[in-house]
């Protein structure tokens, strides 16, 4: 009896040390749950999921931000944890390759237009700006002296003349009298030189003349090619010298860029292939134009060949001095297999595609051909009808389930 007594006070006492509470025996002391008696739950599936290197890949290229990568992953999670992507086909279609050169915009021909003689300026009958054509008269000059100059020689010219037939007639009368011997052999001699003379004399005055001729034209300043008037270097009242530059006429048809292409580039190169030239200056505009010459001789320090580009502008909305973009088609492919360039994944040394199937995706390694702006050709891998992700295959893996975006 003494004993049992005992046993049950030691049990009374035990009962009441735990409080009479249980406490679980699985769960550390310092963690949440052994601090408040519940056990720690688990966050959902794919929560502390590693980035994919192929993420990982594409931020590092710069082609998404970290923080597009991570909206990726969440998108991954919706929907049963299964990845949002979007679709498309592999089809056959035309795919150009092309080099991308700058230049300056320069006319086919840029004129100055002299003066021929020492003059003052008196009248500019054209402005900068206007078009002219081969002849037209840009400015006069003070004609006053050669004028009257021009009036003496005509005078003296007309007199050798009539002086001139005067002795001809002479020379005709004498050389009959002398079939006759009516004339003496000195008499008709001196008759035969008054007439070489009279000759001569009327030569120098026409030479005379027309010199003078020639410079009142001069006086009157033409230009020697159609265009328009870029620069007007003189003014009423200017005194101009011989050999002054006084305008400058441009030619702005065709135009001409020339750029220069590595050497390389060049055996792909021909003259009359088309170009695409487009500037800042008239955004959203494209000028056609065409090869027009491809330099045989290569620079030695840059290792490059000067290529001349023409351009047809009737608008006139390119001008001289504009830095333009030259795009080349060096090569068409007509039916090359094309894929958008976000259904590509590059990975180290391995070029993907996800093809769909069923739900499903598997990873195909593809060789890829020429680039073109957002589209890329497909050598190997893939084939015409292929249903491929297009949108959101930076976040797959072989094998993976996916919902699709309708």
């Amino acid at each position: 009896m003494k004993h049992a007594i005992i046993v049950l006070t030691i049990m009374i006492l035990l009962l009441a040390g735990c409080g009479g509470k249980e406490q679980p025996t699985d769960v550390p002391k310092d963690s949440p749950a052994g601090k408040t008696g519940e056990v720690e739950k688990k966050g959902p599936p794919g929560e502390k999921t590693e980035m994919p290197e192929r993420l990982k890949q594409a931020i590092k290229s710069g082609k998404i931000s970290e923080e597009q990568a991570r909206a990726m992953m969440a998108r991954g999670r919706q929907d049963g944890d299964q990845p949002l992507v979007r679709l498309g086909r592999v089809a056959k279609g035309e795919i150009r390759t092309h080099l991308v050169l700058n230049g300056t915009v320069e006319p086919e021909r840029s004129v100055a237009v002299y003066s021929r003689l020492a003059a003052y300026v008196r009248e500019v009958t054209r402005e900068e700006g206007s078009f002219v054509k081969k002849g037209d008269i840009l400015a006069r000059l003070d004609d006053t002296e050669i004028r009257i100059s021009h009036q003496q020689a005509r005078i003296q010219l007309e007199q050798a003349r009539l002086t001139l037939d005067e002795e001809t007639d002479i020379y005709a009368r004498n050389q009959e009298l002398k079939k006759n011997e009516l004339i003496s052999e000195m008499d008709f001699q001196a008759s035969e030189a008054r007439q070489r003379q009279a000759k001569l004399e009327f030569e120098n005055k026409t030479e005379n003349f027309k010199n003078l001729e020639l410079q009142l034209n001069y006086t009157r300043l033409r230009t020697p090619v159609s265009g328009y008037i870029t620069e007007r270097k003189v003014e009423v009242g200017d005194r101009v010298t011989a050999n002054q530059h006084v305008y400058t006429v441009e030619d702005f048809s065709p135009l001409l860029i020339r750029v220069f292409v590595p050497a390389a580039d060049t055996a792909r190169l021909k003259p009359g292939m088309t170009t695409d030239v487009s500037t800042d200056t008239l955004a959203g505009r494209v000028f056609s134009g065409n090869i027009k010459l491809v330099n045989p001789r290569i620079d030695v320090q840059s290792g490059t060949v000067k290529v001349t580009i023409q351009v047809d502008d009737k608008s006139l909305s390119l001008k001289p001095g504009m830095f333009v973009e030259v795009n080349i088609v060096t090569r068409s492919l007509k039916d090359a297999l094309v894929v958008p360039r976000s259904a590509v994944q590059y990975q180290r040394d391995n070029v993907l595609a996800f093809v769909y199937s069923m739900g499903k995706v598997s990873e195909k390694q593809v060789k890829v051909g020429v680039v073109e702006d957002d589209r890329v050709e497909i050598l190997e891998g893939l084939t015409e009808g292929d249903t491929i992700v297009v949108q959101g295959a930076e976040v797959l893996k072989d094998g993976m389930s996916v919902s699709v975006i309708k």
